[in-house]
């Protein structure tokens, strides 16, 4: 009994501490229902540490996992032509906005969006009547500056003659006053005479200088006519233009894209009216990566010839290769590689459209389904039972007469006729045991030993 009542001593010292202390105060404040639920919380916290504490359970780990079933093929490298897939856009550099010259109201529209036309067919026609009276005020304009044009040459001709005139009476009325002078100093005529002479001289060598004045200011005034005449002429001109201008015609063969204009409709000057492209110009731009872009360089700077197509429809119509971007253009994440199309074609302009290239054929290639590749860029084999990556390096891809694409790749770590796993694995990595239970077959195609796998991987 004594030796019971030491070793619950501590306890009663612990006990008598708790009560005194803020925790105690606090649980003896609780009321009845909270101190029970305090009680089992407590209860539970006990049993759990216990539990965590006295029990070592053995997690039952499978030391042998069970073989994931896989379908393989044979590693057989070939000579391949790589593809690149990519989509383009459809568009054509001469396209033309057809405007109006002037301020005109619509009277006929010959033509229809989409609709093929010649050179010099009637496209639109704007109200005329204005422009036909501008005509014949400029035509006006030209006549009175041509009127008096001649009317100052006519002018011009008569002041010739009465300057010849006026000098030839000059020159005699000179050579009088020098027989004058003789007679004078010999006493033979009176000063009043002589000096009456010298003055007829002097008026005729007055009127002598106004005439060449006349005559030369009319050489300023044939000059000004001359530039009201050009200034006439050019404004008819301008004028007649205007006039056939409002009446549209096709500049080249091609493709009415848009109208923007009705009939009765008021057009102003500058205004687009109607559209239209060139279909021999048709080309078709694509936006290539890097690695395309430079195998695609690669192969046009050392001769080697590619070839193109785009597909409409279940058809592929052949494409020519006109240009290779030297920049990447801003806005753009790849280099703009350019493709003409024939004028022929059904491609729509706008319209965006499944580019293949094909480059020249490579050595050393393996073709492979698109699901056997992990990571884009290892493949695994098969060594002892077990998956083994294989580092590979993408070519391009391969699409068949059916439209199933494949994945051309080098793989330097892989022989040939090595196992190349062509199942798709959710939980495929190095090391994980394998079973080849079936070989795929040519083209890719799997034996019924494939979907026997997937089952098997799915259950």
């Amino acid at each position: 009994m004594k030796t019971l009542s030491l070793i619950l001593s501590p306890f009663r010292l612990l006990s008598g501490w708790l009560r005194e202390s803020l925790v105690g105060r606090y649980i003896r404040a609780l009321s009845s229902s909270a101190k029970i639920s305090l009680s089992i919380l407590l209860g539970l916290l006990v049993a759990i540490f216990g539990l965590s504490a006295f029990s070592n359970p053995e997690l039952e780990v499978d030391p042998t996992p069970e073989a994931i079933p896989v379908v393989a093929k044979e590693a057989e490298f070939q000579s391949l032509s790589p593809e690149i897939h990519v989509f383009g856009r459809v568009e054509n550099p001469n396209t033309t906005d057809l405007r109006a010259a002037t301020l005109a109201y619509v009277t006929a529209v010959n033509v229809r969006e989409g609709q093929k036309v010649a050179a010099g067919d009637l496209l639109l026609r704007l109200d005329d009547r204005d422009a036909k009276l501008s005509v014949r005020r400029f035509e006006a304009a030209l006549a009175e500056a041509q009127g008096e044009y001649d009317r100052l040459r006519a002018q011009q001709a008569a002041e010739i003659k009465n300057t010849a005139h006026q000098r030839r009476l000059f020159e005699l009325t000179v050579k009088k006053q020098e027989r004058f002078q003789t007679l004078f100093a010999k006493g033979q005529i009176s000063a009043t005479d002589y000096d009456a002479l010298e003055q007829q001289r002097l008026e005729q060598s007055m009127a002598l200088n106004q005439q060449e004045m006349l005559l030369a200011s009319h050489e300023a005034q044939r000059a000004s006519a001359q530039a009201r005449i050009t200034r006439a002429e050019t404004d008819l001109q301008e004028s007649q233009l205007n006039l056939e201008r409002l009446t549209l015609v096709a500049p080249f063969d091609g493709t009415v894209i848009a109208i923007d204009a009705a009939m009765g409709a008021r057009i102003d000057a500058g205004q687009t009216v109607m559209s239209l492209f060139n279909a021999d110009s048709q080309q078709v731009r694509v936006s290539l990566p890097q690695r395309d872009a430079m195998a695609l360089h690669t192969a046009v700077n050392a001769g080697q010839g590619i070839e193109a197509a785009a597909r409409v429809g279940e058809e592929w119509i052949a494409l020519e290769l006109l240009e290779i971007g030297s920049q990447v253009r801003s806005g753009r994440a790849g280099t703009d590689v350019l493709f003409a199309s024939p004028a022929t074609s059904e491609l729509a302009l706008g319209r965006a459209v499944d580019v293949r290239i094909t480059l020249p054929a490579q050595d050393g290639i393996l073709e492979v389904p698109l699901q056997s590749v992990y990571a884009d860029r290892i493949v695994y084999t098969v060594e002892e039972g077990a998956l083994k990556a294989v580092d590979i390096e993408r070519v391009g891809v391969r699409e068949d007469a059916r439209g199933q694409m494949s994945l051309l790749i080098r793989a330097e770590g892989l022989e040939a006729g090595a196992p190349l796993v062509v199942s798709s694995l959710s939980r495929a990595g190095s090391g994980a045991r394998v079973e080849i239970i079936g070989a795929a077959a040519s083209g890719l195609d799997s034996f019924e030993g494939e979907k026997s796998a997937e089952a098997l991987v799915t259950r």
